[in-house]
């Protein structure tokens, strides 16, 4: 079997390309492999940010920076925008 990505054999391949995965409807790749495909689509969870609209992404932004700043519990009510 072939690594759907760099097309080298999945079984008894170098280390440094990581551990084997399958990835439901695609295939099986390295899971080095894999993580490097998913950084260059910009994918995060399941959420595609190269395709989100602008204003969803700063709305996103906004959300993720609110939350960072409840957990590490500055500023009581106040939202720190940067």
């Amino acid at each position: 079997m072939k690594c759907i990505f760099c097309d080298a054999n999945i079984l008894n391949s170098a280390e440094h390309l990581g551990q084997p995965i399958t990835l439901p409807s695609r295939g099986v790749a390295h899971s080095y492999c894999a993580e490097k495909d998913l950084i260059e689509r910009r994918v995060f969870c399941n959420i595609h940010l190269s395709e989100l609209p602008l204003n969803d992404l700063y709305e996103l932004r906004e959300l993720a920076l609110t939350e960072i700043n409840v957990r590490e519990g500055s500023g009581g009510d106040e939202v720190d925008l940067f």
